[in-house]
C-alpha cells in the first residue's frame, strides 16, 4: 500500500533542493542551443533569449538548389535580478530646443 503522507513529504524535499529550474531549448535551422539551471540559492533569476534576425533564403535556378540562413546575435542570458537600492537619481536635465528661424 502507498503512503500518501510519505510521497508528498519526499516530493516537499524535492522541490527545496532545487528553488530555482529553468531550461530554454532554442532550435534554427539546424542550430540548437539549450541552456539548463538548477540552483538552491533564493536570488529569483531572470532568463531571456534574444533572436533579432533570422533569414532563410532558398534559390532554385535550372534545378539546383542554393539555401542561404543567416543568423545575427543569438544572445541567451541568464542573471540575477538585485533588489532594489531605494530611490533611484533623478533624470538628467535636458535643456528645451530653441527654435532659430
Amino acid at each position: 500500500m502507498v503512503n500518501i503522507k510519505s510521497i508528498l513529504n519526499m516530493a516537499k524535499k524535492l522541490f527545496k533542493r532545487n528553488k530555482g529550474y529553468d531550461k530554454i531549448t532554442l532550435r534554427l535551422y539546424g542550430l540548437d542551443v539549450e541552456v539548463k539551471r538548477k540552483t538552491n540559492i533564493d536570488v529569483p533569476h531572470e532568463v531571456t533569449v534574444v533572436v533579432p534576425r533570422v533569414e532563410f533564403r532558398k534559390k532554385i535556378k535550372d534545378g539546383e538548389e542554393d539555401v542561404e540562413i543567416i543568423m545575427n546575435s543569438i544572445t541567451v542570458v541568464h542573471s540575477p535580478r538585485h533588489k532594489e537600492l531605494g530611490t533611484s537619481s533623478q533624470p538628467p536635465n535636458i535643456p528645451k530646443r530653441i527654435n532659430r528661424e
